[in-house]
């Protein structure tokens, strides 16, 4: 970090025009991180923290636009036109999220689905169980679920009478589904050789079977893990490819849609995240919104319509809740 602080104080005396400014290397410092980061996250599929730098295009796009607007300001015309050209490449890569909506066609009914990671560490029950109670969904489906935290629904098993529960092995939290509608099928289990815990259902709505998939990949953090979290990723690919009709995947990911992995997902299963139309629609990590990004998904395929899409409020863990409002179209 020293290096390139003095290479941008050098390179800023013998561009600038003007006199340089107390701020101007440090700054010149961060634009260079957040470009470089920019570019990194196009190289995902090479080493691991490349795709970690893909997670922050948001983030890389307004902090380069206000450095460019400084630099144009301070008469850095250089500067300025190296951030604001970074910035509209991490544009072009989030814009696309704020339009081309899919369009419902014939009047269907509408479900709703909630997806929570609640965090196997928080203990407020009562916040979820009140945010439940007020978006009134169809089903939910829970991630980072412990014993504890079924005990604490359990009170709501009156009305989400149809569950299945993933209890996780040495202690480590499950995946849960709680419905209102009657199951016609099921599995809960390790899917693959990457054991991905996950919940499949199936149900029958208006002559339609509607799978539902809810699971829960490894954190990245580190090559080992990272590889990992890949191939949870292509298990789920498998299963999902498995199913026939409509589908829809419910799922802390542990990556986001700028990630070449993620890209493949959906590439591998005509899925489509649910996010497009909606906007960025962060969910993590609740504490510190300048790293906000989106980990937790809804996918669809092509005959599911979602017709919104929103973030619930803090139920006390360290993720958002997602709703989504959807029907299914006629095939």
């Amino acid at each position: 970090m020293g290096s390139l602080y003095k290479v941008s104080r050098d390179m800023a005396r013998k561009i600038g025009h003007n006199r340089m400014q107390p701020w101007e290397p440090a700054l010149w410092s961060a634009t260079a991180i957040a470009c470089t980061g920019s570019v990194a996250g196009f190289l995902g599929w090479l080493w691991w923290p490349f795709e970690l730098a893909s997670h922050f295009r948001a983030q890389y796009f307004s902090f380069l636009l206000a450095c460019g607007m400084i630099f144009f300001l301070a008469k850095r015309k250089k500067w300025a036109a190296a951030s604001s050209v970074f910035a509209i490449v991490n544009l072009f890569l989030v814009i696309p999220l704020y339009f081309g909506g899919s369009i419902a066609h014939g009047d269907t009914q509408t479900l709703r689905a909630v997806f929570v990671n609640v965090n196997q560490s928080n203990r407020a029950y009562n916040k979820l169980q009140k945010f439940i109670g007020s978006a009134k969904p169809d089903f939910v489906m829970l991630v980072e679920v412990t014993p504890a935290w079924m005990n604490a629904l359990h009170e709501m098993q009156e009305d989400y009478p149809f569950s299945q529960y993933l209890r996780a092995s040495k202690g480590r939290s499950g995946v849960a589904l709680l419905s209102r509608i009657p199951i016609s099928s099921g599995e809960v289990g390790h899917f693959g050789a990457a054991r991905l815990p996950a919940v499949v259902a199936r149900f029958e709505r208006e002559g339609e079977q509607l799978t539902v998939v809810g699971a829960h990949a490894i954190a990245p953090l580190g090559r080992m893990r990272s590889e990992y979290r890949n191939q949870h990723l292509a298990t789920l690919a498998q299963i999902v490819r498995a199913q026939t009709g409509p589908v829809m995947v419910l799922a802390d990911l542990n990556t986001t849609s700028w990630s070449p992995f993620f890209r493949d997902l959906l590439r591998t299963t005509d899925l489509r995240d649910s996010r497009i139309g909606f906007g960025l629609q962060a969910t993590w990590p609740t504490a510190f919104p300048p790293l906000w990004i989106t980990i937790d998904h809804c996918l669809v395929s092509p005959r599911v319509h979602v017709r919104n899409r929103k973030v619930g409020p803090h139920i006390g863990s360290d993720h958002y809740p997602i709703i989504v409002d959807f029907s299914i179209q006629p095939g």
